[in-house]
């Protein structure tokens, strides 16, 4: 008898705890020095000419293996700052949907946002969508929670490695009270005492803080070489490498309302703007008055944005080049506006991302080992799924071996049912010829498979849903 179980992540009302009113604004990650950016300006215009080479040429997709260190001083998982795994699910939730383009609140982007400035600086099509706004880009960036430590083992709990900072003889974080006391401390002792292979993983260590400290994030650049000295500060290291934030700033009060937030505003977008970071990418102020992020689409800015701005937001704030009428584009993950009112990345921040994992060598080789396949929250998971696309609850037959994977798709393509097991290895292939919109099934036979945690997937020339399920024999 072959039982399927698939598990959905449903959303509900926010209900869940608040550790702290804290302003979740300031990032503290460096400035990146100019040597940095003539290196990366020079690898971005080679990038451009080999798509312009290649017109039809898409971005590569890459997945990237995260793990979680979480620090806490022995408190039990569910007590700040030893958060959930749901919470941490959450937070990969919510980078694939913004890294998508589909991100919480996308669907406000204002009727003629930024369509001015795209006309005065004569953006190319490729930066624009349908409507002449600057669009929103799709990276072609996923995470995914790493299912293999270092060693190869399986992880009792998917990305995550919780540490008691005690049974490693560390001082707690929120015992220092200035940004460079906490970010030496995290450099110089706990990174260098839990980082995994940088080449493998995104490593992001979550910590409570002192109230003193400002910001609630910080990231390190992407390397262009591995020899000293070649292009400055704010880069990884092998002993480095990764993203810091602070507990409460993780996850979704939306997606996972049981956990425990800073704030009911709480979107997980400091780690999505911190992961812009370790991609490359710089604030739209570029930490000066109006100085350029090196962006052609993203308008200039006077300084930061916090809170719930409108749009148009401070236009004529710069004049060279003018941001006038259209004014600051603060619904860029890349400024310091509130969680809920950021929800974009535009095109040349993807050129940035994009030439980052070809090029770093601390990037260029993530997600070739075999570490995850499950991606969370990217047109699946019971979160956003475009119209007319459905997975079915399967309940086989008990007296049937053959399991039926139901679907419901409006197009007529090609369909592939990938199944995975925990290891992450393809255990099958499926398919399917769609000839008529509707109601269709694959038929997996698991007579001969064992019981234990599976992934399928279904894959058209349009569209990737992942389910997890478990197999009962």
């Amino acid at each position: 008898m072959v039982k399927i179980l698939i598990i959905f992540l449903s959303l509900c009302c926010f209900s869940g705890p608040i550790h702290t009113q804290q302003q979740l604004d300031f990032c503290g990650t460096d400035i990146p020095s100019q040597n940095w950016e003539k290196i990366f300006s020079s690898l971005i215009n080679d990038f451009i000419k080999t798509h312009e080479q290649n017109s039809s040429q898409q971005f590569t997709e890459y997945t990237i293996p995260v793990i979680f260190h979480v620090i806490h001083s022995g408190q039990s998982v569910g007590t700040f700052p030893n958060i959930v795994q749901a919470q941490i699910n959450s937070q990969i939730t919510v980078l694939n949907q913004d890294y998508a383009g589909t991100g919480f609140n996308y669907d406000t982007y204002p009727a003629n946002a930024f369509v001015q400035w795209a006309i005065d600086q004569n953006l190319p099509p490729a930066n624009l969508d349908p409507f002449g706004r600057v669009k929103i880009a799709n990276i072609n960036v996923k995470f995914c929670l790493a299912e293999k430590d270092t060693l190869g083992n399986i992880l009792t709990e998917p990305g995550i490695e919780r540490i008691n900072l005690n049974s490693r003889g560390w001082v707690n974080p929120n015992t220092f009270t200035t940004p460079q006391t906490l970010r030496a401390y995290f450099d110089g002792t706990i990174k260098l005492g839990s980082i995994w292979n940088v080449r493998k993983y995104l490593n992001i260590w979550i910590s409570d803080k002192n109230a003193a400290v400002p910001f609630t994030g910080f990231s390190t650049l992407p390397p262009l070489s591995t020899l000293p000295g070649i292009t400055g500060g704010g880069e990884g290291t092998e002993t480095t490498d990764g993203i810091w934030s602070y507990s409460s700033a993780v996850g979704s009060a939306l997606i996972f309302p049981g956990g425990i937030y800073a704030s009911p505003n709480v979107r997980g977008r400091t780690i999505t703007h911190e992961a812009g970071h370790y991609l490359g990418l710089r604030h739209i102020w570029a930490d000066g008055n109006c100085l350029t992020d090196f962006c052609a689409d993203t308008p200039p800015a006077f300084t930061s944005n916090t809170g719930f701005p409108s749009y148009p937001l401070n236009p004529g704030s710069c004049s060279n080049p003018s941001n006038s009428p259209n004014g600051e584009m603060y619904m860029n993950y890349m400024d310091y506006s509130a969680d809920p009112a950021k929800y974009m990345f535009t095109y040349d921040q993807a050129i940035r991302m994009q030439t980052a994992m070809l090029n770093s060598p601390f990037r260029n080789q993530l997600g070739t080992h075999g570490l995850c396949i499950a991606v969370l929250g990217i047109n699946n998971e019971g979160n956003i799924i475009p119209d007319g696309y459905f997975l079915h609850q399967n309940f086989p037959n008990p007296f049937n071996p053959l399991t039926e994977i139901l679907f419901s798709i409006p197009d007529l393509t090609n369909v592939t049912i990938k199944i995975y097991n925990l290891l992450g290895e393809e255990a099958a292939i499926l398919s399917d010829q769609v000839r008529s919109a509707g109601n269709h099934k694959v038929i997996w036979n698991a007579t001969d498979y064992s019981s234990g945690i599976y992934y399928y997937q279904l894959v058209t020339e349009k569209i990737r849903i992942t389910r997890k399920m478990v197999l009962i024999k």
